[in-house]
């Protein structure tokens, strides 16, 4: 990171709060998945922090913005660990909370030889999330705010205070869990399975071609006219519908060693770019870079710096424009 952050951002240093997990992964590197027997050799493990919102913060803390989180560890080894490891990789913790004798969040983590994970989540217990609990006061200054909706409470607060203030809201979303929350964001970033969901709740079959079921998945889950919704497409980049028109990002090819956390990656390097005032497409342009660099190695270590990702993003094609918008709410 350069002495000066804001200077690689072109201006002041992007000042972004994330609100939501933070947990720690377990990972094991294994020989086939899934398993033809009762055991299956893993030939690597490590732990490591892991939760969206954590994971989007490190990410936008490696691109050079001033990241702050506000999430809820356990009082044990691996809250203690997480709290450690965000701190030293740059994540303000002012709004993260240990309540006594809380555990935490863990995930067991499979990745197999294509680099394709599975996660098998522990979701704790202790984790309160009542707003009153935390401090807030890191809110003021941030150029947006990202959400991933796993502490609901905390998220229903930290999007209040954004929109009374006209401050963008990133909504990051993998399922169909708390649409009223969901209805919030003004720029939903939602994972290929989101759409699946959505396009099942509404009994309307899922196209085979993933570019139409990208952009029928994205109707689905708009909430509002003006809301922009993209969805992640991993090797494929992103789709995205702002209300007019509906258009393709590709991503760059690379040698895939683990997906673990690219689409948090995605998240954190958008958020980002909002709060620096890229317009949307330039900001999922480099957050399709960052997702496919943090691919090419093993968890948060992979994250590449800002010069590192605008470089990967310059060198992208243009996006490729689909079609007009579908319009308003589904």
């Amino acid at each position: 990171m350069s002495a000066d952050p804001g200077a690689s951002w072109g201006g002041r240093r992007p000042a972004v709060a994330f609100v939501g997990l933070s947990c720690r992964d377990h990972a094991w590197r294994v020989e086939r998945f899934p398993p033809t027997g009762s055991r299956t050799p893993a030939v690597g493990y490590r732990a490591e922090g892991g939760g969206p919102a954590a994971t989007a913060a490190v990410a936008a803390a490696r691109l050079g913005a001033d990241a702050r989180l506000w999430a809820i560890h356990g009082d044990d080894d691996d809250g203690r660990a997480n709290a450690a490891e965000l701190a030293g990789l740059g994540v303000d913790l002012g709004g993260v909370r240990a309540p006594a004798g809380a555990r935490s969040f863990v995930s067991a983590v499979l990745v197999d030889p294509d680099g394709e994970r599975s996660i098998f989540p522990y979701r704790g217990a202790g984790l309160e999330d009542d707003p009153a609990h935390h401090d807030w006061r890191g809110l003021e200054g941030c150029g947006a705010v990202l959400v991933d909706a796993r502490h609901p409470h905390l998220a229903a607060h930290a999007l209040a205070w954004a929109e009374a203030r006209g401050i963008p809201r990133v909504g990051d979303w993998g399922d169909d869990r708390h649409p009223d929350l969901r209805a919030r964001v003004d720029h939903l970033v939602a994972a290929e399975e989101a759409g699946a969901l959505a396009l099942a709740e509404r009994g309307e079959p899922r196209p085979s071609d993933p570019l139409e079921a990208a952009m029928l998945g994205a109707h689905a889950l708009r909430d509002a006219p003006t809301q922009l919704v993209a969805i992640t497409l991993g090797a494929r980049g992103c789709v995205w519908d702002d209300g007019q028109r509906v258009r393709h990002q590709a991503a760059p090819s690379v040698a895939v060693v683990d997906t673990n956390g690219a689409g948090d990656a995605f998240h954190g390097a958008f958020a980002a770019a909002i709060a620096s005032g890229f317009d949307v497409a330039r900001g999922l342009r480099l957050a399709t870079a960052v997702a496919a660099l943090k691919c090419t190695g093993e968890g948060r270590a992979a994250l590449p710096d800002l010069a590192t990702a605008r470089a990967v993003a310059d060198a992208l094609p243009a996006p490729t424009d689909l079609g007009p918008s579908t319009g308003g709410p589904a």
